[in-house]
């Protein structure tokens, strides 16, 4: 047998497989499974036949691996217009998904055996697209530090962490799973460090329309001199509720689009026209649907903070709160799931979601509707006094 490439044997498989067997085992008819990163809400697309004329393909006809030139156009004018500097259709990159999008900067930016910086806890699947581009993750936990006290002084815990062979820094806000919203001035900062060592930046765009903080949204490109090393990556999976088209993009710095474009002409040769005229119609939406979208997240999050009495981060944006379950090892995390399970509720193990986070589960708040939500609450907070003797008084956290 010929040899292989062993950058991912490390790297398990997601672990809502698992949780998923072990739904199924205990036999619920209707759990509530608050470990994925869903909601139920309706998506802003509906895919159909089109009519001629209304897009430049048909559904049959494979696109550019750029993307179809209609929607790389209205992309950069949205991004114009949100970001107030002017972004070109050739800085826009068609992605299948953010995954992809963060998969072809990482092919494009750093060389087998270089770092890559991850603000953790982060998104489950960030340290394997490292390891996949075959350069090394450097976890360096943030955000859980932050959401405690926000003047935490985290960049020189990041800068204490950049080496020789450091090449970029990874992050998303509003953070999943912590739910922390980084300040412009905490970008800014982080902006000057990666400007200072000459690394790229990787910023995680995908709740940028659900920052509920009082500074809101704040694209790190915009500050300082950010544009000229940020990778912007986007995903129409949270904002447009579109998980099944598999679609995002990438706004790149001056002159990067190329040679990104060329890594994607070699991964998937082009997105599926059809989803990039879904994606066309979100971007074309009344801005009234994304408003209530945005409202109706808030709503939920407003609920999950009122009732869970489980210790847990503040929720300043996304879909998402870390519980802290005050165990000592993982196992003492996984019993408390299984508990949930046995009640027909799931929550993500935290180690799912970075390095040293044993003591900690994800909850996702839209995972479920607003009418079962204080339900399955309700059950989180049953187990988790069964286990620590503590009350049922909601453990209502501060939210900037």
């Amino acid at each position: 047998m010929g040899s292989c490439n062993d950058a991912l044997d490390g790297t398990p498989f997601s672990v809502f497989e698992d949780l998923e067997r072990r739904i199924r085992a205990a036999g619920h008819d209707r759990p509530h499974r608050l470990h994925q990163g869903k909601t139920t809400f309706q998506p802003a697309a509906s895919l159909a036949e089109w009519p001629a004329g209304a897009f430049e393909l048909e559904a049959h006809h494979h696109a550019s691996p750029a993307g179809i030139a209609g929607l790389t156009r209205r992309i950069a004018e949205v991004e114009t217009g949100r970001l107030g500097r002017t972004v070109t259709a050739g800085d826009v990159l068609v992605t299948c998904g953010a995954s992809h999008a963060i998969h072809l900067v990482l092919a494009a930016v750093t060389r087998p055996g270089d770092e890559v910086i991850i603000l953790s806890p982060q998104w489950l699947f960030a340290v394997g697209l490292v390891r996949a581009a075959n350069a090394v993750p450097v976890e360096v936990p943030v955000f859980v530090d932050l959401a405690a006290d926000a003047s935490f002084d985290f960049l020189s815990r990041v800068e204490a962490a950049i080496g020789p062979r450091t090449r970029a820094i990874y992050f998303n806000t509003p953070n999943n799973p912590t739910g922390y919203s980084m300040t412009p001035a905490q970008l800014s900062g982080l902006a000057a460090l990666a400007e200072a060592h000459d690394l790229w930046l990787i910023s995680d765009d995908a709740y940028e329309n659900y920052d509920f903080s009082d500074h809101g949204f704040t694209e790190i490109s915009t500050l300082d001199r950010a544009a000229d090393r940020t990778f912007q990556v986007h995903s129409f999976s949270k904002s447009y509720i579109m998980p099944g088209y598999r679609v995002g993009y990438l706004v790149c710095p001056p002159g990067m689009a190329d040679r990104l474009r060329k890594y994607g002409l070699y991964s998937v040769y082009s997105i599926a026209t059809a989803s990039q005229y879904g994606a066309f119609q979100a971007l074309n939406e009344d801005p009234a649907r994304l408003a209530r979208r945005h409202a109706d997240v808030r709503r939920v999050r407003d609920i999950t903070l009122d009732l869970l009495a489980v210790p847990h981060t503040g929720i300043m944006g996304g879909f998402y709160t870390f519980l802290d379950l005050g165990g000592e090892t993982a196992a003492d995390t996984d019993a408390f799931i299984d508990r949930c399970i046995a009640q027909g509720v799931t929550l993500a193990p935290g180690t799912a979601f970075g390095t040293g986070f044993d003591r900690y589960a994800r909850l996702c708040f839209t995972a479920v509707t607003e009418a079962d939500l204080p339900a399955a609450l309700k059950t989180i907070n049953q187990v988790h006094a069964a286990l620590q003797g503590r009350s049922l008084r909601p453990q209502r956290s501060a939210v900037a």
